[in-house]
């Protein structure tokens, strides 16, 4: 089975080279240049000879997609950007996407694009099957005639390329122009709108949402619509009619997460508090872009450590801790300033901030990322523990490398913090790890100078959680 790897690009000295290199492996590259004056062709002939210069550029992508698609010789084309690249294992997860497709009759193959900086996601189709019915349309935002309901693990890493400032407003030159000659149009109408964001015209956001609106199908291009219109009307200080908008994303998709976190944003300081806890059960199923709040680097919490090292309001949490793990061996995820170390013999950690480790001196604890499966698997641990971390992180990400029949041990908060990508109830731990845990224990600590086991509830607090991993 043929695979070609296609471009179309126009001065993209700056990105081309990385993207290339992304692509050794592919039976054929096929680039179609559209007119670039720096040195795009030059970098291109290192990689491929099949570059094609005879299209003329015609404020239309759909056609030079299509151009370039007509070069390719493969059975199936894999479109990619210059400013993007493939995962580092991409190729081998292609050829196996392509053969299930083939075994079950599909024409296109939906990739995962991630954003360079802020990892945002969402799904698109550059995968497909060289036919006649497959093809490029839109002439902007553009898109596949035909997309089969799949997806794949295939990754795609995006950025933004430094020749969208010679032309900065050519996606809103050219959507103009397209609901000016087609009214109707729907996908366009809608990125029509986005454009307007960016650049912060409400006023005519609003009205272009409002059209599109008017006929929109697609659930959850709706539902973003919906939540892009009350963020318009929140900007322009209509509240109320902000709310009113927001809740109509929430009809469309009752788990669309960001949709639940502006509602908590809009709300007094009472209702905010419900809301931001019905976000840590939301799914963030169909929707159209997944954004991810960002978590913070090391130098957060190398500043953190340096400048605060009294952690004796966790005393009676870990001493809870050591009580579970009393003569086991144990993996301290994320130690903090260690403070466990005092009370659990048989004790390991690694912590990502430098701070930490330079403090304690002590060769069982080190630097590691939190993420590397290798960091679990050092030795032969019993529990694994993880106190003041899932908040902080991607939880489901990091229960990934924690092996399964293994204690594990964690505590989580209730209240907002500047580093806290989430809260948690009891009732959102036990829906939210279903599946991925077996809770055995919630144990409950107040804050009263202090985290305190039982006593008088209040109003913030954390929760000590004793489970196996399933």
């Amino acid at each position: 089975m043929k695979i070609s790897a296609v471009l179309i690009v126009k001065n993209e000295e700056s990105c081309l080279e990385k993207c290339l290199k992304s692509l050794l492996g592919f039976d054929e590259i096929v680039i179609c240049d559209t007119g670039s004056t720096d040195k795009t062709i030059e970098i291109a002939k290192k990689y491929t000879d099949k570059i094609f210069t005879d299209y003329k550029w015609e404020d239309s992508f759909c056609k030079a997609r299509n151009h370039a698609l007509s070069k390719c010789t493969g059975d199936w084309i894999f479109t990619i950007d210059a400013d993007e690249t493939l995962e580092s294992n991409g190729l081998a997860k292609i050829r196996k996407g392509v053969e299930f497709a083939e075994k079950h009759n599909q024409k296109t193959i939906n990739c995962i694009m991630v954003a360079n900086i802020s990892e945002d996601e969402f799904l698109f189709p550059r995968l497909y099957k060289k036919c006649p019915e497959v093809y490029w349309k839109g002439d902007v935002h553009n898109y596949l005639s035909i997309t089969d309901n799949n997806k794949s693990d295939i990754r795609i890493t995006y950025s933004y390329s430094q020749s969208h400032s010679l032309d900065p407003n050519r996606s809103l030159r050219i959507l103009k122009r397209v609901m000016k000659e087609k009214p109707d149009s729907i996908r366009e109408a809608f990125y029509l709108a986005r454009e307007y964001f960016y650049r912060k015209d409400y006023i005519t956001a609003i009205y272009w949402y409002k059209d599109y609106l008017t006929r929109a199908y697609w659930a959850p291009e709706t539902s973003e619509a919906w939540l892009m219109l009350s963020r318009c009307l929140w900007k322009l200080d209509k509240n109320s009619e902000a709310k009113d908008a927001c809740l109509q994303a929430l009809k469309i998709n009752a788990g669309f997460k960001e949709a639940v976190e502006f509602m908590a944003d809009l709300c007094g300081k009472n209702n905010r508090k419900q809301w931001l806890l019905y976000s840590n059960l939301a799914s963030n199923e169909n929707v159209l872009t997944l954004r991810k709040k960002k978590e913070k680097d090391s130098i957060y919490y190398n500043e953190l450590f340096n400048d605060c090292s009294d952690m004796s309001r966790y005393y009676h949490l870990y001493n809870k801790c050591f009580q579970l793990t009393l003569d086991k061996k144990v993996l301290d995820i994320g130690c903090g300033l260690a403070t466990l170390r005092t009370f659990i013999k048989d004790y390991s950690g690694f912590d990502f901030a430098s701070e930490v480790i330079n403090k304690i001196n002590n060769p069982k604890i080190w630097i590691g990322n939190i993420y590397d499966e290798s960091n679990y698997k050092k030795e032969d641990y019993e529990i694994y523990i993880a106190t003041e971390v899932l908040e902080h992180v991607d939880d489901f990400k990091l229960l990934k490398n924690v092996p399964s029949h293994k204690q594990f041990i964690f505590s989580v908060p209730s209240f907002e913090d500047e580093s806290h990508l989430r809260i948690y109830t009891e009732k959102i731990v036990r829906t939210r790890f279903e599946g991925i845990l077996e809770i055995k224990s919630i144990v409950r600590f107040n804050w009263n100078n202090g985290w305190h086991e039982g006593g008088q509830e209040t109003e913030n607090y954390i929760l000590l959680v004793e489970s196996t991993k399933l």
